[in-house]
């Protein structure tokens, strides 16, 4: 379930694909650290108009799949007007309730997302659900101590350890942060 009081909004959607937001995060090489295989399944989940989707699709390769999933209809039409690869298969769906069949994916990537999923044990549980025996999670987003301003309300963030200890009750035995910067947080799970 949703809570629209905790998710972008998007007429905002410009600000998602800056070219200045581009090359802060430069995707191809953040998402490098994360170890996609080709001809692996990759989830997007809360893809918006796809930021990182492209280059998890490069990552997987012809061979894999990106499944772009976001509850917003207007960003992945805009996903879709980028012409995205044939590896990228748009859904829209609750992130709670993807409706994808167990064990669909490799890897589930969430970028400044996590926070805005209502209840977080609702995500944490799905997640569990459609990443395979063996796959893992990896949850970037806003740290509450920000130094900077981007992004979303502090009010709505959740610490690191919120989210290790969310995953690991849903049932990923191993969950740990394994980045930061000033502003952001990255949370691999498996």
């Amino acid at each position: 379930m949703s809570d629209d009081r905790h998710r972008f909004d998007p007429q905002r959607k410009q600000r998602l694909l800056d070219p200045e937001r581009q090359a802060h995060w430069d995707p191809p090489a953040f998402l490098s650290r994360l170890g996609i295989a080709p001809g692996q399944t990759v989830v997007d989940a809360g893809c918006g108009p796809g930021f990182w989707t492209l280059a998890l699709a490069g990552l997987a390769g012809e061979q894999g799949t990106v499944w772009a999933l976001d509850v917003s209809q207007e960003l992945l039409d805009d996903l879709a007007a980028r012409n995205p690869p044939p590896q990228v298969r748009l859904l829209r769906a609750d992130l709670s309730r993807t409706g994808l069949p167990a064990g669909t994916a490799d890897l589930a990537w969430l970028a400044f997302v996590f926070h805005e999923v209502m209840p977080p044990e609702g995500l944490a549980t799905e997640l569990r659900r459609i990443v395979m025996p063996g796959g893992r999670v990896a949850v970037l987003d806003w740290r509450p101590d920000a130094a900077g301003d981007a992004g979303a309300p502090r009010s709505d963030r959740l610490w690191p350890a919120q989210v290790i200890e969310l995953l690991q009750a849903a049932g990923f035995a191993r969950a740990r942060q394994t980045w930061e910067d000033p502003d952001s947080y990255l949370v691999e799970a498996g």
